[in-house]
């Protein structure tokens, strides 16, 4: 694998993972407000269940984010000619991120739709 396709697909990562960043905080005010306007202990439980699982994305995104910026800074150092070689052990943690990537991104789909679901029941 070359280090250019690695670094469209980071560049690509980011602008996804930014925009499951905002989605999350959009989720977080959605989860508030059924909080403050709902009383029912099961539905509490979804609802809260819910908070755990896009809190644990946003752990997910924020280290995914730390790996992909770590791997960009030495792409940037392969660009400007300094020491970098792009390896077996470089491209395992790249397919370790896309691993990761895909995963987040299968969950949050997936979560994000469940969450639609419970709010389209209690709206």
């Amino acid at each position: 694998m070359k280090f250019d396709v690695c670094h469209h697909e980071n560049m690509q990562w980011i602008d996804s993972l930014a925009f499951y960043a905002d989605e999350l905080k959009y989720f977080q005010k959605l989860i508030e407000e059924v909080k403050n306007k709902n009383t029912e202990e099961e539905l509490l439980l979804e609802v809260n269940t819910f908070n755990q699982e896009f809190s644990n994305a946003k752990e997910v995104i924020e280290n995914l984010l730390i790996g992909i910026k770590t791997q960009e800074e030495r792409f940037a150092d392969y660009a400007q000619a300094q020491s970098f070689l792009f390896d077996e052990q470089m491209e395992l943690i790249h397919e370790r991120q896309r691993s990761a990537f895909e995963t987040l991104e299968k969950d949050f789909i997936l979560h994000k739709h469940q969450f639609y679901r419970l709010l389209g029941k209690i709206l």
